[in-house]
């Protein structure tokens, strides 16, 4: 009886735990937008894609490097067109596990870093 107490209580702390997590839907929705990197500008659309460049409303398609984006179990999951062809793998679709995302700042695969520098959802 006393092992199911314990149980019944490391599942409730778990549970209670998982519930403050962010759900992959509310991660998207504040994906979606204009980052700065150390090195580049990205911007993230509502319907998925992505460039690198400066985030200008009324600019040009993305040519060089743009793709796909999608947020699964807490995970950031890419797939990138460099010059009008589809990357081969392993850069096909690269996985970067979500450890920070707020409405300003994005810590994902343990080393990467971004800060939001405009808010963008139109294409």
């Amino acid at each position: 009886m006393r092992v199911v107490a314990v149980l019944l209580a490391a599942l409730t702390v778990v549970a209670s735990a998982r519930s403050g997590e962010q759900t992959d839907r509310e991660l998207s929705r504040l994906m979606v937008g204009a980052w700065r990197s150390p090195r580049h500008d990205y911007v993230y659309l509502a319907d998925g894609t992505w460039w690198m460049g400066k985030p200008d409303p009324n600019g040009p398609e993305p040519r060089v490097t743009h793709g796909r984006w999608r947020i699964e179990n807490h995970t950031l999951v890419t797939s990138t067109t460099c010059l009008g062809r589809e990357l081969l793998s392993p850069w096909k679709e690269e996985r970067y596990p979500i450890q920070k995302l707020t409405g300003t700042e994005i810590v994902y695969g343990g080393v990467y870093r971004m800060k939001r520098i405009g808010t963008r959802t139109r294409r």
